[in-house]
């Protein structure tokens, strides 16, 4: 199983950056490799998937725990699929942000590839497109009054 982590900090507060990221179908914006999430019920998602020749969708649990200020999500059934995002207040206007994404490769061919090219991370990448989705819906908030 592959697991990335990567952290970066964001110049918005820690409430902001929570509302903004309780829109789980905006996640496909800044995780690679998704293509859409479309919500299905109660902390349920169908998130598609698009790596290469692997094109399928994944049922997945998304939830936010509350008491740690951390979205969690898990496949239902299939090959694992998992990750986590967690928000930290670095001060009243900083959130530091850290994603770990863990899952098993989809095809022998995308195996191969990661134990011949390990260092390959598609985690820092997502934390960098999260960046400017925050702040460019917090902009967009910003400028409709919200």
């Amino acid at each position: 199983m592959r697991q990335q982590q990567a952290t970066t900090v964001v110049p918005l507060p820690l409430t902001t950056v929570e509302r903004r990221l309780r829109d789980v179908e905006s996640w496909s914006e800044f995780l690679a490799g998704i293509e859409s999430i479309t919500f299905t019920s109660h902390e349920r998602y169908r998130f598609t998937l698009h790596e290469g020749s692997d094109h399928r969708e994944v049922k997945m649990v998304v939830k936010l725990r509350y008491q740690d200020h951390c979205f969690v999500w898990h496949e239902i059934s299939g090959p694992p699929v998992r990750g986590s995002l967690k928000l930290v207040a670095v001060d009243g206007r900083h959130t530091a942000l850290t994603l770990v994404v863990a899952s098993m490769p989809a095809t022998l061919r995308s195996g191969v590839a990661e134990m011949m090219m390990p260092n390959n991370s598609t985690a820092m990448v997502d934390v960098r497109l999260l960046e400017k989705h925050l702040i460019r819906s917090s902009a967009a908030g910003a400028e409709a009054g919200t």
